[in-house]
Order: structure tokens, then sequence, then C-alpha cells
């Protein structure tokens, strides 16, 4: 089995080095005759010196591809890049801040090859601050459980290997990495998962918190409304907007009935206010719908993502 490595850098210079050297030596221990491998490192856009630091890295003994991008879009876009350069059937991601241990990957690649679609690391010992890290991280994997397919404990793990065919553009919208594992789950393949270490973090900081759960939930809607299909979204905002239409068109019949067969003013009843609210809400709902596909559409179109690779650099196996 072959496998493309991605990992995603945001101004982490510092970790570069320790990192790479750490990454090569655990890959020689899985690299034999049955394996091909490469790297990709993306760089989403950093301020300091991450991409020339990156750049040092010509003298790895494994194919390396060096990615910047021109601003810093997010790491799901990082990763998404990586994916659209890979050229292998399995993906390993991970993060480069040191917190993920590269030591663990031939046990993932090992685990991985008894038969799984995705496998996902389990940091069962977090090294995180528990109130800003760790307690929105189990509330947010507990609401994941909750209301997806996906049973895996930690869902915001960033070190996962899975078959490149389970990512699609439905898949990938968004800030896809923070619930791929649920969103592949949810579409009928099979994820497992494995204890991992988890290293303090040395250099550099974090962005995860609290805030992380509203975007969980708003993540969990658009699994639970949108996930058989594509075009779903147009189907699902006009089904409400059918319904507003059509009441309205009901209390306007009404309302001219109560007239002419009851002599009621039409100011005598809320009738006239319902009939525009509910046709108001109908439009409403139309062009939510058609939004919502527009952006699913625009999402898909992976070409327009080469507009955000500022510079590429390939590095051959030495």
């Amino acid at each position: 089995m072959n496998y493309t490595l991605i990992v995603p850098f945001y101004n982490e210079e510092k970790n570069i080095s320790s990192f790479n050297a750490e990454l090569i030596n655990n890959l020689k221990k899985i690299d034999n005759e049955k394996r091909s491998l490469e790297i990709i490192y993306i760089d989403d856009g950093s301020n300091d010196e991450t991409f020339n630091e990156l750049k040092k890295l010509d003298t790895n003994p494994f194919e390396t591809l060096i990615i910047k991008h021109r601003n810093n879009l997010s790491q799901s876009a990082a990763i998404n890049t990586g994916l659209m350069q890979s050229k292998y059937e399995n993906i390993v991601i991970m993060d480069g801040d040191m917190q993920n241990d590269p030591g663990d990957l031939s046990k993932m690649i090992s685990e991985f090859e008894k038969g799984t679609d995705m496998l996902i690391g389990w940091r069962k010992q977090r090294k995180d601050n528990f109130f800003s890290r760790t307690l929105p991280s189990i509330i947010a994997n507990f609401i994941v459980r909750l209301f997806s397919k996906s049973k895996v404990h930690d869902h915001g793990c960033a070190f996962k290997i899975f078959k490149k065919k389970v990512i699609d553009d439905f898949t990938n919208w968004g800030d896809f990495h923070r619930l791929l594992a649920a969103r592949v789950a949810n579409n009928g393949y099979q994820v497992s998962e494995t204890e991992v270490k988890h290293n303090n973090r040395i250099h550099g900081n974090s962005n995860y918190g609290f805030g992380r759960i509203f975007k969980v939930l708003i993540d969990l809607l658009y699994l639970k409304f949108f996930n058989n299909y594509k075009t779903q979204s147009i189907y699902f905002f006009g089904s409400f907007s059918f319904i507003s239409f059509l009441l309205s068109i009901l209390s306007f019949i009404y309302m001219i009935a109560l007239k002419y067969f009851y002599d009621t003013s039409f100011i005598q009843t809320p009738l006239p206010l319902l009939v525009i609210f509910l046709f108001m809400i109908g439009l409403i709902f139309l062009f939510m719908g058609i939004l919502a596909q527009l952006i699913i559409n625009q999402d898909s179109k992976n070409t327009k993502r080469e507009k955000n690779i500022e510079e590429k650099i390939y590095y051959k196996k030495n």
C-alpha cells in the first residue's frame, strides 16, 4: 500500500526542523519495497519563516512537495490542497506542531492495513489545558456521537489515515477536517480508532476553545439535513418555501371568503398581515435554498483552489 503524508503548517517556524527529523526517522521504519511514500508540506500563508524553513528540507530521503498558500485560508484548505496534489491512494494527515507524535505512525499504519476505510487517533491522555481545550473537546465529541453515525472518541484528533476514495466534493466542504470522521461515517464507510500519544506543545499557540462547540453544531446541522445528496439543500429549503407559499395562498383565500361571504372587513382580522408574512418567509426560504446550492456547487470546483497556491517546490527522493 502506498501513502501520501499531508502536513499543514501555520506559523510553525520553530517546529519544522524537529518535526521533519522525527517524521523521517519513523518513515524509514515503515519504508519497504511494498510501499511508496511521499510527503506534502503546506504552508498556509504563514507570516513567519515557516516557508523558508520548509525549503531547507531538500535532503529528505523521501519525495517531498512543499506548497505555499498566498494567504492564510484554513487548516482544511491546506489539507485539501495536499489532497489535490497527492498521487497515492492512501492519505495520512497530522499536525506539524509536534503534539501528534510521528512515533505512532508505524502503529497507525499497521492498524489501518488490517482493514478499514479510515483510522483516527484517540488522544486518551491529552496534554492540554482542561478548561480551554479538553473540556470543549469532550462536549463537542459527545454531541457528535449523539447526532452522527460516528462513535469514535476523539473527532478532533488531526492524526488520521484514510483511503483517498472516501473524500469527495460533498465531504470536504468548509472546515471539513473538524468532523471528517463523522462525515465519512455518515456516508457509510468504516471508521476505526486507536490510541495515540499526545505531546505538550513547546512552540507556537493553539486557537481552540468553547467557540469550537458552536462550529460543531453547525456542521452537525448540515450532516443531518444535507447528507444524502449534493442537491438536497435546494429541496430542503424549497419544502419550507412551498409550505409557506401554500399557507399564504390558503390564508388569502380564507380572507377573501370572509370578506364576500361573511361581510368581514380585511382590517378586522390579522389575515392580511399573515398573508404577507407567510409570502415573505416563503421567498426567504427559496433564496436560502438557491444560495446554499450555489455555495455547494462553488465549493466543488477544485480547479479554482489552484489560484490559492503561490509557490510549489518539489524535492526528489535522495
